[in-house]
């Protein structure tokens, strides 16, 4: 029996020939979870949501770091946030980390969190390097 692959094109379906041994292998995802940002010296969080994400993308980094990544290897941030007000405060420090590359961003809002003073808590998701990935340009 013939393994066909359905593709769209405009409003035709167009039936191709689907090889068996497509080199489809997805590249592995490094998740980095439960980013918050509770002071590592006193273990309280700040009051206001831009120190707290400033130090949970903080830790992030750092993590991805021990990883040989970088913030440009990020494809998806997830932000859980108790509320938005602040929020906006945080553009120009992601727009830093960030705006080479523009990763994929989920902003989630929940009722509360597990521990009292948490206002924020991140996921980052990225791809290592691959040997046939070039660099971006500097300038555009």
């Amino acid at each position: 029996m013939e393994k066909f692959l359905w593709t769209k094109h405009d409003h035709f379906v167009i039936l191709a020939p689907m090889e068996e041994n497509m080199p489809f292998r997805p590249s592995p995802e490094v998740h980095i979870r439960h980013l918050t940002g509770v002071d590592t010296t006193t273990g309280q969080f700040p009051t206001e949501l831009f120190p707290q994400i400033r130090q949970a993308l903080a830790t992030g980094i750092a993590r991805l770091g021990q990883q040989g990544m970088t913030a440009e290897n990020v494809t998806r941030v997830t932000f859980t946030l108790r509320e938005t007000d602040g929020f906006s405060a945080c553009f120009p420090l992601l727009n830093d980390l960030f705006g080479r590359t523009c990763p994929a961003t989920t902003l989630r809002l929940v009722k509360q969190f597990d521990r009292d003073g948490q206002l924020a808590e991140i996921e980052l998701v990225a791809l290592p390097a691959q040997a046939d990935d070039t660099p971006f340009p500097d300038t555009v």
